[in-house]
């Protein structure tokens, strides 16, 4: 078997004193008594030769107190923080407060810890935390400080390089994050920072420290609205029905920050075009954006944006198919006391234009429009919504002239009316056939009286008629 020489010897010592220093730097040890700062590490060297590895066992109990002692190894406080080594010595990383107490190797002499100083709750620990926009997270920072020791050089470093410690003050805290951040009272230890109202520009990571060797992390993301689609179908209505123009984001639970719909302006209540015509329900459902407009007018068609936090956007392209005016006969005669129907009408009768008037070119006035409905003789039909028509009752001559029906200040037919006095053959009065009269056949009976001619005198004197039948239609009536 190999000798060390005293060379070797003295190597490993020096060996050995580097390992112990590397696990009590800062700790000082006298008579038993090992004082550390919270936050450093600890070496606990087993005096019990004896024992093997595997049946060692370090237990502990608060200082003066020998009953119900707690198996180190075991003890929830000091997971991931201790170590058994081959040496059957016990480390003990990032101490705290907490960590003070009398310490032994199954049953040999106890070693006293005592902590001074402030600890923080779970150092160095690391947590990920995922929230919904508009939500909140508590982020939990506790502090304990031994005996004549109270809590100082305390922080929060936050996202984008800001940080806030123990003296900001409320105030300063509103004004920096609108009234979102909160931290609780250093009186009690609990530096916790209590974040409201979330959006998506505070994630990021988040640290408490203490003395700048202590600190606890938490990574926050923040799930935002993302949008279900980017492109709609385009949507084809008429004047007077309303569309519902979707928006959501593809996460029921979001919410975000901000939206807004917008076609050429912002589409809302408080837009005048579209005043008392807009509906949205996001507020009983955040992650619905969708816009609902009533009582659409040809004004309305376009292309409509969804944005969202003024990022990502859906467009739907709207079509609101207006009134085309359809082809009528531009001539008509009629005649004094009569009525008329000027005729005017949409292609499509589902259409109902937004503003339709009657004029006659030699007053170059408005004789009647959907706004000044005159119960008079000029009336506009009202038996459908594409119809236009003008109907004039009790015709005089001074009617006659050119009239134009015009459709949203942008459609017109021109129709010239010729009012003409009766000139009809045999007295008969020349008019035009009311249009809603029948096809009818008349009769006329003639009765003709003569007597018996001359060479029948020696018969009885009888009277004899002839009837005569003349037969004419209803449009004779009226030639």
């Amino acid at each position: 078997m190999a000798v060390l020489q005293t060379s070797d010897v003295m190597f490993l010592c020096v060996f050995l004193l580097c390992a112990g220093l590397h696990f009590t730097t800062g700790c000082t040890e006298a008579y038993s008594v090992i004082s550390c700062s919270p936050g450093e590490s600890v070496l606990l060297h087993c005096r019990d030769e004896n024992s093997q590895h595997k049946d060692v066992q370090w237990q502990r109990t608060d200082i003066q107190e020998t009953q119900n002692p707690v198996n180190v190894i075991k003890d929830q406080r000091y997971k991931d923080r201790v170590q058994i080594h081959r040496n059957l010595s016990l480390s003990i990383n990032r101490l705290t407060v907490d960590d003070t107490g009398s310490y032994w190797c199954n049953f040999t002499e106890l070693l006293h810890l005592i902590i001074e100083g402030c600890s923080l709750s779970a150092n160095e620990a690391s947590e990920s935390i995922s929230r919904y926009s508009g939500e909140s997270v508590f982020l939990s920072c506790l502090v304990k400080c031994s005996t004549r020791y109270n809590p100082d050089k305390i922080r929060w470093k936050l996202p984008n390089n800001r940080e806030i410690n123990q003296t900001t003050n409320s105030t300063e805290l509103y004004t920096l994050y609108q009234g979102r951040f909160h931290m609780s009272g250093e009186k009690t230890g609990n530096f916790s920072l209590l974040i409201s109202n979330l959006t998506e520009k505070y994630e990021g990571l988040y640290s408490c420290w203490i003395n700048e060797n202590q600190h606890k992390s938490f990574s926050l993301t923040v799930k935002g609205c993302t949008l279900s689609e980017t492109e709609r179908e385009p949507e084809t209505k008429y004047p007077g029905d309303s569309v519902l123009l979707s928006c959501s984001c593809k996460d029921p639970k979001s919410k975000p920050e901000s939206f807004k719909w917008t076609q050429g302006t912002e589409v809302s209540n408080e837009t005048l075009r579209y005043r008392a015509r807009v509906h949205m329900f996001n507020k009983t459902t955040p992650s619905n954006l969708s816009l609902l407009i009533s009582n659409l007018t040809e004004d309305d068609q376009g292309t409509y944006i969804c944005t969202v936090n003024n990022k990502t956007s859906t467009r739907t392209s709207l079509t609101v198919k207006g009134c085309v005016l359809s082809k009528h006969p531009n001539t008509l005669i009629s005649y004094p006391g009569e009525s008329v129907t000027l005729p005017c009408s949409c292609e499509d009768p589902k259409t109902k234009p937004k503003h339709v008037e009657w004029k006659q070119a030699a007053l170059n006035e408005i004789l009647v429009s959907d706004s000044k409905d005159v119960s008079g003789r000029f009336q506009i039909l009202r038996d459908s919504p594409h119809n236009l028509s003008l109907r004039i009752s009790n015709l005089t001559e001074a009617d006659g002239g050119l009239y134009e029906c015009t459709v949203n200040g942008k459609q017109s037919r021109s129709i010239n009316l010729t009012v003409t006095a009766n000139k009809g053959r045999r007295g008969s009065r020349v008019t035009q056939r009311p249009d809603h009269q029948d096809d009818l056949t008349y009769s006329t009976v003639m009765l003709i009286n003569s007597e018996k001619h001359a060479k029948k005198q020696q018969q009885d004197d009888d009277t004899y008629s002839s009837v005569v039948y003349c037969t004419f239609t209803n449009q004779d009536l009226y030639r």
